[in-house]
């Protein structure tokens, strides 16, 4: 099954390339704990994945909501 999000653990799962190449083009910040699939989704619907993220912020560093 797939992870919507990786908030419980201390990092994402490196493995986790949507992730990665969302990282790697900006669109959410290097700490993001999204899933990629995710953040994928949000951005091709041309949302910001951060805005409605429900992630500690002290803890995955995104943008504010």
């Amino acid at each position: 099954m797939q992870k919507l999000h990786y908030f419980e653990e201390e990092q994402a799962d490196p493995n986790d390339h949507l992730l990665n190449m969302a990282k790697q083009q900006g669109y959410v910040p290097q700490t993001c704990l999204l899933a990629g699939m995710i953040v994928i989704v949000l951005v091709n619907e041309g949302k910001d994945p951060c805005f409605g993220c429900a992630c500690d912020r002290s803890k995955c560093k995104g943008r504010r909501k």
